[in-house]
């Protein structure tokens, strides 16, 4: 509910959109988007010690106050749920005169360009609060002007998603406009364009980067000149008419707002190019979506490659000049080129400030005798850390959405390692509201350019099981009811005569995985769907995730009080059962689509059929170990990525003890390389090697959480967990792992005697089951302590 507080926020936000006069949605120039500058001055008798603003914006904006920047916002909205944001800005207020400004970038409503800064299709800014006796409503006393100085291309290679590399080039400013207010009124259930809602989560933090190593140089200049001036420790003076170029590394893989600063005695020009790359690769075999790449730090004969900006700016004698790009850059490296003109040029200052989401990492991991386990632990929560912002992005790099596939397993590790349900409960919502009229929710959300992928609505499903799980809020959960039902609706009349999910149309992708053989084809250019179906477009994936998903739906339907409908999905489900096992299986192993397609056909058959078939409940112990370790010691089958581990992993663990810990020591080879490859976050797969951070690979967390320390959570609220620690996986630990908000384990063991110690210990006491190896499941009541011998 909305409290009157709130909504009066709300009201007076709505009355006071404005934007400037004369404004067109669209350039004739290749761009996808244009700055608008909104400006007030304030004098100020006394520095106050309060002062509240409440303000938003269409597309972005970036709020400065006395040059700092201290906001960025809007939360990724959407024109039912617009986020307007809240912060005192007295802390960077003074005595005197202060200037306040909005920077905002509008996204043409009309352009595919920008995908993750959805827009409506109205521009606008909003801003209300008091600063002293000072009324800082944004329909009276503001100025703005449009910033025409600065592109942003669409068509480029590598920035198929974002749209956010700069083309500055020094053009005279526009003429200083006044505003003008929209006057919103709307009655009768009429929406304004933006239906407004109080910011859910937390403003990002920052932090600065570290970025002074040179890889290599040609400058006049010398390098230790260079060094100290990256290390913030004195200016580089560069000639006129010279240039140089720098290829310099951050320490590890960063998304940050860079900012660099210039002066000049005698009026002059720079020319700068900034290209950004979170690595040196090898050749492309298909730039950019099919990468080669091996050690990242190989600046020798390593090609380094990315999106750039380019900047020519004017530097007036005497005046420091900035550059900051309007949003943050990721890279690991940068290639810093500059032409100077007919003066020389002073670089003053270099500042690289990382941002993301206030991740507040309570979870731990210490073990002995491991030379990667600590700092796999490490790059998973760096990872993790540089793929949410706002939401959970797939990857900072290239696209910066928000995906249910992805952020179904990430929002778990999220969970693990903080105990913090902000953004997954932002992310749940905001898929909710993205429901199409078949009952699918959207892939990706918000997202200007709308996709379906129909598995994804069912791990958005998974989402809000996980969720009560671990929150056991369910007023929340029980909200989401009609629309998990339309989600289940839409598989129920695409289940065929034989009982198999099938039929879909081919404007929704069918996306299981990035599979080397999976590529795209002529007849069938969606990439990562199973071969075998794409004739009768019937895949069997779709029909074991449809009967897993309706089995833990089942779950979280009883624990919500809903009975009749849990008694429906698994009887779905047992159908759904059924029909696979008599028409997908062909005595031995699970077939990609129906076994008579996959005679003869090696291309036919893949773990995740059989990681799927385990999970929904098919096979028995004997088959689901018998199916697993054949598909995963065949290189006939088509192989889980990083992603489809997570699934691949939890099938083992619920086949067997013995066979998850047989298979945990391979499990981590593709992470071991990454590491000597030099990476610092996790790369989205090994097949096309795109990206080098996406967040899905951040899969450790999860296993060291729940399945080496043995903490899984039993019933919502965390009011009940299984310890099952995995004694024979590691020497001794020290781990920490979150359990919701309030809550938190931690698990030792060591050496003792012929035996070892093992600990755990709750801040808070909840009931817990132990389970040791070679032992039963034993209830230990409601406890904070327990320790064993073992």
């Amino acid at each position: 509910m909305v409290s009157p507080e709130v909504q009066r926020t709300i009201n007076t936000l709505k009355a006071n959109w404005v934007w400037v006069p004369n404004w067109t949605d669209s350039s004739s120039e290749n761009t996808a988007a244009r700055l608008v500058s909104f400006t007030r001055t304030l004098n100020l008798s006394n520095k106050p010690s309060e002062a509240i603003l409440h303000f938003s914006a269409d597309t972005r904006y970036k709020l400065f106050v006395n040059g700092h920047r201290v906001a960025v916002g809007p939360s990724r909205s959407h024109s039912t749920i617009w986020y307007y944001d809240t912060l005192d800005i007295a802390p960077w207020l003074i005595k005197g005169e202060n200037k306040l400004e909005f920077l905002v970038i509008r996204y043409f409503a009309g352009s595919r360009g920008g995908m993750p800064f959805e827009r409506t299709t109205f521009p606008g800014f909003t801003c209300v609060g008091t600063v002293g006796e000072e009324d800082l409503a944004s329909s009276k006393g503001w100025s703005a002007v449009v910033d025409d100085s600065k592109e942003y291309p669409t068509g480029l290679q590598d920035d198929v998603f974002l749209h956010i590399n700069e083309r500055v080039s020094p053009i005279p400013p526009k003429e200083v406009v006044t505003p003008v207010p929209y006057s919103l009124k709307t009655l009768n259930g009429e929406l304004a364009p933006w239906r407004l809602r109080s910011r859910e989560i937390p403003l990002p933090e920052t932090t600065p980067v570290s970025v002074n190593t040179i890889n290599a140089i040609q400058s006049a200049s010398a390098e230790t000149q260079w060094k100290d001036y990256l290390s913030g420790k004195g200016a580089v003076s560069l000639q006129a008419n010279t240039k140089h170029s720098l290829d310099i590394q951050a320490d590890v893989h960063s998304t940050a707002f860079v900012k660099w600063s210039f002066t000049a005695k005698a009026d002059t020009q720079i020319k700068l190019k900034l290209t950004y790359s979170e690595g040196y690769e090898l050749e492309p075999r298909f730039y950019p979506w099919l990468r080669t790449k091996a050690n990242r730090l190989d600046s020798k004969d390593g090609l380094l490659l990315g999106p750039f900006d380019e900047v020519i700016l004017n530097i007036p004698a005497g005046q420091e000049i900035t550059y900051e790009p309007f949003w943050f850059r990721t890279f690991r490296l940068i290639r810093f080129e500059v032409e100077v003109g007919s003066a020389p040029v002073d670089l003053v200052s270099f500042n690289a400030t990382q941002v993301n989401y206030p991740l507040d990492v309570k979870g731990s991991w210490k073990e002995a005798g491991d030379e990667y386990s600590e700092r796999i632990w490490d790059v998973s929560i760096r990872t993790l850390r540089n793929c949410i912002f706002d939401g959970y992005s797939d990857c900072p790099f290239y696209e910066q959405l928000q995906y249910s596939g992805d952020s179904r397993s990430v929002g778990l590790f999220h969970y693990l390692i903080s105990g913090d349900d902000r953004l997954m409960r932002q992310a749940i919502t905001n898929f909710a509201a993205s429901i199409t009229p078949e009952g699918l929710t959207q892939s990706r959300f918000p997202s200007h350019v709308p996709q379906i992928i129909a598995g994804f609505s069912l791990y958005w499903i998974l989402q809000i099981c996980d969720h009560h799980l671990f929150f056991g809020d369910t007023p929340y959960s029980k909200s989401f009811v009609p629309k998990i039902d339309g989600v289940f609706e839409f598989f129920d009349q695409h289940t065929d005569e034989l009982g198999l999910v099938s039929g879909i149309s081919e404007d929704v992708w069918q996306y299981c995985d990035w599979v080397t053989t999976w590529s795209a084809t002529d007849d069938h250019p969606d990439k990562g769907v199973p071969t075998s179906g794409r004739n009768s477009n019937r895949h069997t994936y779709l029909s074991l995730l449809y009967a897993y998903v309706l089995r833990e739906a089942a779950k979280l339907l009883r624990q919500v009080g809903r009975p009749g409908n849990a008694s429906e999905y698994e009887t779905r489900a047992e159908s759904l059962r059924k029909a696979i096992r008599k028409h997908c299986y062909d005595g031995e192993y699970f077939t990609d689509s129906t076994a008579d397609i996959a005679k003869n056909d090696d291309l036919a058959y893949s773990q995740h059929c059989q990681v799927f078939a385990v999970l929904a409940g098919i096979t028995t112990t004997e088959e689901s170990i018998r199916i697993l370790k054949g598909s995963f010691e065949n290189s006939k089958f088509s192989k889980c990525s990083y992603v489809m581990m997570f699934y691949a992993l939890r099938a083992f663990s619920q086949a067997s003890d013995e066979l998850y810990e047989a298979s945990y020591a391979n499990v981590w080879a593709p992470w071991k390389r990454m590491l000597d490859n030099g990476l610092t976050t996790w790369e989205e797969d090994d097949v096309r090697q795109r990206s080098d951070c996406h967040a899905w690979g951040s899969v450790p967390i999860y296993e060291y959480c729940t399945e080496v320390a043995g903490i899984k959570v039993l019933e919502p609220g965390c009011q009940k967990v299984l310890f099952k620690p995995r004694l024979n996986l590691s020497e001794g630990l020290e781990v920490k792992v979150a359990l919701g908000v309030d809550n938190s384990a931690e698990v030792t063991w060591r050496k003792e005697g012929n035996g070892k110690r093992v600990s755990l210990s709750l801040q808070r006491k909840i009931q817990v089951v132990s389970h040791l190896p070679g032992g039963e499941e034993e209830d230990q009541g409601a406890v904070t302590v327990l320790s064993f011998v073992v």
